[in-house]
């Protein structure tokens, strides 16, 4: 009867250790945002309006946040995640926020009451030390475990946006995340950006080395890159050499969802690196599949998409989430996730959107991981989106009209 008992346990156990081999210390989850009145919803994922409440109602010691931008309204979830923010730092934790300085009109409405409630807050200008925007979603928790994903501090990132992040439960990844922080923090503080980026900070292993990991009770690994280049503290690895390094490698199939895809940006020379790599893997025979949202689509904006989607190979379907039954909501109901799978067995998760600025200039942040249980449920969230009611294959001759915003 033992011996039955221990056999029906095993699959909800760790995966086993073999001698001589350390402990799996590291745990990750994925998380999903699901737009309220869609079909979406992956059952292998979380959803942040449980997980982030969890993560910052544990901090005891330190919160370190750093976001784009805060959005807030009366009587949405997001209240609860800035009240328990507030709790934190009267229960004694020290809380620390960084926020980029090209949104602080909206951030603005939120930061006086934390202030209030003592959380030290820094503004960012990113543009001075990497060119770009700090465009990184993340939060750090006692140095022990961080959230990280295309979920920004907004009420809408909730209940009206598709979004995918990851908790993960690691001293490695808090310490590689708060390299970066202490970095931008720093750089927020007025120290100059050579500087900041330039010391050495502790790392427990080297950020390139992959660290075990449990998902859904099966083992993968995963390791962190950063964006951008000349901004990112030495020692971490280049989020575009790692996301090349992963198209260069697929054999089969690559599956990707990302917001907005360009060669271009605000007037700057034509960048192709991505472009030319999701080509090449086409031409030997990978079957690519690409989801964008209609943010992307309309005069100039959809041009790189529509030639994209002549190559074979490679089909490209766009997205677009209907309104909420309360009726039109401004910079909502859209496709904001950004990940890839590759084969389904590797996969991506990050917070940059596909274009030459968030590689380049703007600060991001990713994961990359190996294996097939978080493959498995990033193909599931992709299915519902490339297989669901809310997309259609790009028409490279249609003349598409932006979308309404606001």
């Amino acid at each position: 009867m033992n011996k039955l008992i221990l056999a029906l346990l095993l699959p909800l156990s760790a995966a086993p250790v073999l001698a001589g081999t350390p402990p799996i210390a590291a745990d990750l989850k994925l998380v999903e945002s699901v737009p309220e009145d869609t079909v979406y919803g992956s059952t292998g994922a979380y959803r942040p309006q449980l997980v982030w409440p969890e993560m910052i109602n544990s901090a005891s010691q330190t919160l370190d946040i750093e976001q784009f931008y805060i959005a807030e309204k009366e009587g949405e979830d997001m209240t609860q995640m800035l009240d328990a923010i507030k709790a934190a730092r009267l229960g004694g934790a020290k809380v620390r926020l960084i926020v980029d300085s090209v949104m602080m009109k909206e951030t603005e409405k939120v930061l006086p009451s934390l202030k209030a409630a003592g959380v030290q807050v820094r503004v960012i200008e990113f543009k001075k030390a990497g060119g770009g925007v700090q465009h990184a979603k993340f939060f750090i928790v006692d140095g022990r475990e961080v959230f990280v994903g295309s979920q920004n501090f907004d009420w809408r990132s909730l209940r009206h946006i598709h979004e995918v992040g990851l908790r993960i439960r690691s001293h490695k990844a808090a310490s590689d995340f708060k390299r970066i922080f202490d970095a931008d923090w720093a750089v927020a503080g007025g120290e100059a950006a050579k500087t900041a980026y330039a010391r050495k900070g502790k790392q427990e292993v080297p950020a390139s080395k992959p660290e075990r990991a449990l998902l859904n009770y099966g083992e993968i690994s995963y390791h962190l890159a950063f964006s951008p280049v000349g901004a990112t503290p030495a020692g971490l690895d280049s989020e575009l050499d790692q996301l090349l390094k992963l198209i260069d490698g697929a054999k089969n199939t690559l599956h990707g969802q990302v917001m907005t895809y360009a060669l271009e940006e605000h007037g700057s020379p034509r960048w192709a690196v991505l472009d030319t790599a999701l080509r090449k893997a086409a031409a030997r025979g990978v079957k690519v599949s690409l989801v964008f949202a209609d943010w992307a689509m309309g005069g100039k904006a959809d041009r790189d998409i529509k030639a994209l989607a002549k190559t074979e190979n490679i089909s490209i379907k766009i997205s677009s989430i209907p309104e909420h039954n309360s009726g039109f909501i401004p910079f909502a109901r859209v496709e904001h996730c950004k990940y890839m799978v590759v084969d389904g067995e590797k996969s991506y998760v990050t917070t940059s959107n596909w274009g030459p600025g968030y590689f380049l200039t703007s600060r991001g942040a990713a994961v990359f991981m190996d294996g097939r249980p978080a493959a498995k449920v990033l193909e599931e969230i992709f299915d519902k989106a490339w297989n669901g009611p809310y997309v259609q294959p790009v028409d490279p001759l249609k003349e598409y009209k932006p979308v309404k915003r606001i």
